[in-house]
This record gives structure tokens, C-alpha cells and sequence, in this order.
């Protein structure tokens, strides 16, 4: 993976926006050393990614300037210290991607290995349960909600989309190969494999499509293997 600034640098931007706002709350050593696992998980998600400004002749491209990297790392970080047990340094990580990126993807949440944003901000990724490559824009929530004296969560397939403000909550369950369109809400439904989906519970329209197509009208985003 090609880092821009070097790897150095990243670090040092890393170790001065905590420092800005957490000093002597956090053990950098800790950090540093949940970092090097974050950045392979990043080259992993990259590696697959079919989006043209992370690729480069001699590998893919980290960059600190760009936010979905920047966001997809503080999430990878938080989320690996979180399996150290490194709490205090999980909840500084969980909390500056916050302020920098207004994201809420607590580190207990368990996003996909290939995991791709675009305008993430305003995104809210709560407790589901997630399939491979997923693609979120601004404004997405994903959570629980109460139905019949207890709180449920959805289940995500692989090679969902969920575009600008829409909304998955409760006992939803999406296939695989399913695009949510902009604004969509969706609660307690259940969408098939190879669909389009649109409108707001309880007036939801589903086009189905085969696999083909949602892989075709997919492809900008990932590269697949079959």
C-alpha cells in the first residue's frame, strides 16, 4: 500500500488530533501498535475496491486528505483495540472519528471486511448484523427497534448499497445483491436476493433483477470474485 504522506507522517497526524482533544487519556503504544493491523485490514477492503483514486501503478492508495479512507481506518483502528480490550484507546479512536467524519460506527460493531463509503457523513451503522461489501453515503442509519417487548436488529446480505438517507431498522432482513434507494425506509420487511429497493414502510416497491444486473450496476464499486 503506498501511504500519502508516509507512514511516519500518518502517524504523527494520528498522534496530534488525539492529542488535541485527549491527552494522557489513550496509550499510543497501543495505538501504534492496533494501527499496523488497520492498515492491512484498509489494504484488504482496497485491494477490492474498483473505486480509481485509491489505485496506483505500485499498489493501492492511503491517503490522509481523503475522508473515506481516513473514516474506514479510525473505524478499523477502534474496532481492533476493541479486541485488545484497549477500551480507553477504542472509545478516544470510536470519538475522534466522530468529530472528524459526524460518523457513528462504535468500535462493537462488526462492519464487513469490505466496507466502502462515499460522503459518509451523518452515516449511523448501529447493531446488525452485516454482509460482505457494503457501500453506504450520507445520511444512512442502520439500528434497532422495538417490536414485541424487545429490541431486534437487521440482517444485511452481501452486496448492499444503501444510498443517500435511507434507513434499515428493526426486524429487517435484505438479501444479497440489493440496491436501497435514496431516502428509503425500511422496517421490519424482508427484501429478496437481486432487487432494487424504494419508497418507506409500509409502501415499499421492490424490482427484482437477476444477479447479473446487480452485479452489473455494481461493479464501479467493487471488483468480484466469483
Amino acid at each position: 500500500m503506498i501511504f500519502y504522506p508516509s507512514k511516519e507522517k500518518i502517524y504523527r497526524i494520528l498522534q496530534n488530533q488525539l492529542s488535541s482533544f485527549w491527552e494522557g487519556l489513550y496509550d499510543w503504544a497501543f495505538i501504534e501498535k492496533a494501527a499496523e493491523v488497520a492498515f492491512e485490514r484498509v489494504n484488504e477492503n482496497l485491494q477490492q475496491s474498483n473505486i480509481g483514486r485509491f489505485k496506483g501503478e505500485k499498489g493501492c492508495i492511503f491517503s490522509v486528505y481523503d475522508t473515506t479512507i481516513w473514516g474506514i481506518f479510525l473505524y478499523c483502528l477502534a474496532n481492533t483495540l476493541g479486541d485488545m480490550k484497549r477500551l480507553d484507546e477504542a472509545n478516544v479512536i470510536y470519538y475522534l472519528n466522530k468529530v472528524m467524519h459526524s460518523v457513528d460506527w462504535f468500535y462493537e460493531i462488526e462492519l464487513p471486511v469490505h466496507f466502502m463509503t462515499e460522503h459518509p457523513l451523518g452515516s449511523v451503522l448501529g447493531r446488525a448484523g452485516y454482509g460482505d461489501y457494503l457501500m453506504v453515503y450520507q445520511g444512512v442509519t442502520v439500528g434497532g427497534n422495538r417490536k414485541e417487548e424487545k429490541i431486534v436488529y437487521p440482517k444485511l446480505g452481501n452486496n448492499i448499497v444503501l444510498y443517500a438517507n435511507s434507513t434499515v431498522l428493526g426486524d429487517t432482513i435484505i438479501g444479497n445483491n440489493v440496491i436501497v434507494s435514496a431516502g428509503t425506509m425500511l422496517m421490519n420487511e424482508v427484501i429478496p436476493d437481486n432487487c432494487i429497493v424504494f419508497g418507506r414502510t409500509p409502501n415499499i416497491t421492490i424490482k427484482e433483477r437477476n444477479r447479473t444486473d446487480i452485479k452489473q450496476r455494481t461493479s464501479h464499486l467493487w471488483k468480484w470474485r466469483e
